[in-house]
This record gives C-alpha cells, structure tokens and sequence, in this order.
C-alpha cells in the first residue's frame, strides 16, 4: 500500500489511489489443459503445454475451471434492473459514455432510478458493470458509467491495511519502551 501525503492549506492529508482490482485468468486449451506464453522475439509467439511439450497458436482463458473464449461486444440485454443513482457512487469507474435516447431519459428522470447491467466492450475477458443514468449537470443527456470493481471492496481493503499500520505502530510503541535482548545476554561466554 502505498499512501502519500499532501499539503492543502494548513491540512495534511494522506492519500493512496483506489484501482480496479484485476481479475487474471489462466491461458489454456480447448480442453482446458493450462498453457504458458511464450513471446517471440523475431518470429510469432506460441503457447506451450509444459507437460507434453506441445504448441498451441491460439490459446483461451481458464475461467472457474472451463476454457472460454473471448467475450463479444454486448449489443442487447435482457437482464438489468432499476437501482438508486446513489448506487452509481460505490462503482469505480474506468468508461463513461455518452447515451442517445430520449424515451429512457424521461422515463428514468421520472423515476429517478438508474439502470444496472452487465456489459462488454468485447474482443477481450474484460464483463463490466453497466450503469445508465440521467446526468445532474447536463440536464438532458444520458449517461453510461462501467467499471469493474465495487469501490467498497477497495475501501474496505485500504481500511483494514490501516488498522494493520496502527497495530503495528503500537506495538512498536510498546517495544520501544522496553530494551531489546543482546547476544551476551542469551549466551554465558
């Protein structure tokens, strides 16, 4: 964890950026045998099965234990519900888009919702979560915020290294008062 300080006015601040968290996947076959890179330097990389040895030209990700190929790019959902725009805050965002349609725009503005969803921008193994909303400041535009990961996931992570630090920095309090052992204390010359 890496927090910085920052001086604004006569505050002091801490701060440590909050990522997404990176979920990587294995590279495997079709039948899900696990396989290694290997980059080419003047020729075209491969894939190798290290136990048999063989080469692969394509290879697929190992997602809970199935070989999957890579995602499409959504063009239709079915499945989505209708959350609190307040929902919006916990998402870290990575993309924001800019939506054209008027029907939903007066429909959310009514309810004063959003829309949830699963998303892909695809030719990769990246799902987003999809939010569409009515935008606060520009009154008439609808928007779409994806993202990968909860901010409260990376919250409660940073939180609990904190209470880590400050443990740590109490018991270092606590040794400090206390004189350390020395080699001639532990052996009789």
């Amino acid at each position: 964890m890496s927090w910085r300080t920052l001086r604004v006015g006569s505050w002091n601040l801490k701060y440590t950026p909050l990522k997404p968290i990176e979920r990587e996947f294995e590279y495997c076959d079709s039948l899900g045998n696990v396989l290694k890179k290997v980059s080419g330097k003047f020729e075209k990389g491969y894939f190798l099965n290290e136990t048999t040895q063989e080469k692969h030209d394509t290879a697929f990700k190992l997602v809970n234990g199935k070989p999957m190929a890579k995602l499409k790019l959504t063009k239709e959902i079915e499945k989505y519900k209708e959350v609190e725009l307040s929902e919006i805050d916990n998402l870290i965002g990575e993309e924001k888009c800019l939506i054209e349609c008027d029907t939903l725009l007066k429909e959310l503005n009514d309810s004063g919702k959003a829309l949830k969803f699963g998303f892909t921008n695809g030719n990769g193994y990246k799902g987003y979560i999809a939010y569409v909303y009515p935008s606060k400041l520009y009154t008439g535009f609808l928007f779409m915020e994806l993202g990968r990961t909860q901010l409260s996931e990376v919250v409660m992570e940073k939180v609990s290294e904190l209470k880590q630090q400050k443990k740590v920095k109490e018991i270092e309090l606590t040794i400090s008062g206390v004189d350390r052992v020395s080699v001639e204390d532990l052996i009789a010359l």
